[in-house]
């Protein structure tokens, strides 16, 4: 029987604390909640012929005519292009202008999904990604923080059902970024060392959590996990800014992600999951290069619902010891 761990554990980087209770339920239900033939049908998808659906096309790659990857503009967007302008108060409160970039990256494939992709397929996409945020980052404006994300599964926020990511800019550093940057930047100037080197150098150590690795990547269970079999990928050797990694490592980045993503499928049943990049900011916010920062992605499985305790501590509880949920996807064929 697996050893009960009930203790708070405080996050090295945002000093956020984490619950963990593992004596509160049994293994979490990972699997998808039926989808409706609706939600799922080819007819009416609007991501299945983007132009004859009069999405505003962007780009597509390799090209439009025979596009595997397209960035569109979203026809929602959370943000919206216009003239920049300057904070003001109302008030005692700040406000900026909701001025951004909001564009969709859809698959070709109606039902193939990301874990599904071959190497190459995956590599392709981290290919977009890079671009197009690197496009977005040097557009001008109001731009602070531009955020890669994919939700997969209805109840992690796909709204469409057809495969695709989205890419956000903000005039703002969104709060959880801050946490991390300005947690970095502090932990550096303390230490002359980057919190998440020393962080890798520890779980490598540890060799607890790691549930897989090449040779320029490594996935592995946050000793300080806020959710079950959530899974955090770093470069081995630390890149600030996201866009900017070289293109040779674009392939082993693929590999890493696509491994952690059959791995969380196959354990959990294929549940619904978030991931996101966090980069650091564009580089003219506060004009310097943040070498002190190191960019990584998070995949987050959706198993849980924030409840009374956590929505009123902002403290999570994680019910599933992270050594246990790495043990579980490391041991995972795929």
């Amino acid at each position: 029987m697996d050893k009960l761990l009930n203790e708070f554990r405080k996050d090295l980087v945002s000093g956020d604390w984490v619950l963990f209770s593992t004596g509160r339920t049994k293994r979490p239900n990972g699997k998808k909640e039926e989808e409706s033939a609706a939600y799922k049908s080819k007819e009416g998808c609007p991501f299945e012929d983007p132009v004859k659906s009069g999405q505003e096309i962007v780009w597509g790659y390799p090209n439009e005519k025979d596009w595997r990857v397209m960035v569109i503009k979203n026809k929602y967007p959370a943000v919206k292009q216009g003239i920049c302008g300057p904070g003001w108060k109302n008030g005692p409160f700040n406000i900026f202008d909701a001025t951004g970039i909001h564009d969709v990256i859809i698959f070709k494939e109606h039902d193939f999904y990301f874990a599904d992709f071959t190497k190459e397929q995956a590599t392709e996409v981290i290919k977009v990604y890079k671009k197009r945020c690197q496009e977005i980052a040097s557009s001008g404006g109001c731009i602070d923080y531009v955020m890669i994300f994919h939700n997969s599964g209805r109840r992690a926020g796909a709204s469409i059902y057809h495969p695709h990511s989205q890419i956000i800019s903000t005039p703002i550093l969104p709060p959880d970024v801050s946490r991390s940057f300005y947690g970095s930047l502090k932990f550096y100037q303390e230490h002359k060392k980057r919190v998440y080197d020393l962080i890798i150098e520890w779980e490598k150590e540890q060799k607890k959590r790691i549930i897989y690795e090449n040779d320029n990547f490594i996935a592995f269970c946050p000793f300080v996990s806020k959710l079950p079999y959530e899974v955090r990928i770093f470069s081995k050797e630390s890149h600030a800014h996201f866009e900017r990694m070289p293109d040779e490592l674009d392939s082993d980045l693929a590999d890493v992600l696509l491994i952690s993503l059959k791995k969380i499928r196959k354990v959990l049943d294929d549940p619904p999951y978030n991931f996101f990049i966090h980069t650091a900011p564009v580089e003219t916010f506060s004009g310097k290069i943040h070498e002190f920062y190191s960019w990584h992605i998070e995949i987050l499985p959706k198993l849980s619902i924030s409840a009374g305790f956590e929505l009123g501590t902002g403290i999570d509880i994680n019910v599933v010891d992270p050594d246990r949920a790495a043990e579980e996807l490391r041991n995972a064929n795929v």
